[in-house]
Formats: structure tokens, C-alpha cells, sequence
């Protein structure tokens, strides 16, 4: 995947925070002329471009739902308990 898919893609809400709060890092940093604020507000805002999420990236830890199993109940013996 090339780097402008990455920028292109996978934009949630959560992406959208991201990018914001990394641009406002940056950009009262350079507001302000903190050099190291700038390095900082950078690399939040390269990083929330760049990367899929915060957790599971490329569908590593997901799980399949559980097959549903259909069963047959129709010769169900019960017996009583503490009947004598």
C-alpha cells in the first residue's frame, strides 16, 4: 500500500481526532516557535496520517462471529430429580 492510499484511507472519526489534535499540536507550536512543540505536533500528525488506527491495524485481531449451529430438539428425555 503506497503512502497516498494510506492518506486516502481508512478515515474514521477517530482518525479525524487524531488529525486534528496533531494539527493543533503543530500548529500552536509554530505559533509559539517551540522548535521541539514543532518535532512533536510532526510526528502526532505524520503518525494519525500513516497509520490505520490505534489498535487492530489491518483486521490482525479480528475474529470471525461464531457460526450459528442449528440442532434438532425433538426427542428430549427429562428426568426428575428428588421424585421418589
Amino acid at each position: 500500500m503506497t503512502l497516498i492510499d494510506r492518506i486516502k484511507n481508512g478515515w474514521t472519526t477517530l482518525k479525524f481526532i487524531r488529525v486534528g489534535l496533531g494539527g493543533l499540536i503543530l500548529y500552536s507550536s509554530i505559533d509559539e516557535g517551540q522548535v521541539p512543540g514543532i518535532f512533536l505536533g510532526a510526528f502526532f500528525l505524520v503518525f494519525a496520517l500513516l497509520t490505520d488506527g490505534v489498535c487492530c491495524a489491518g483486521n490482525a485481531c479480528y475474529t470471525a462471529p461464531p457460526a450459528t449451529k442449528t440442532k434438532s430438539i425433538e426427542n428430549i428425555e427429562y428426568e426428575e430429580l428428588g421424585a421418589e
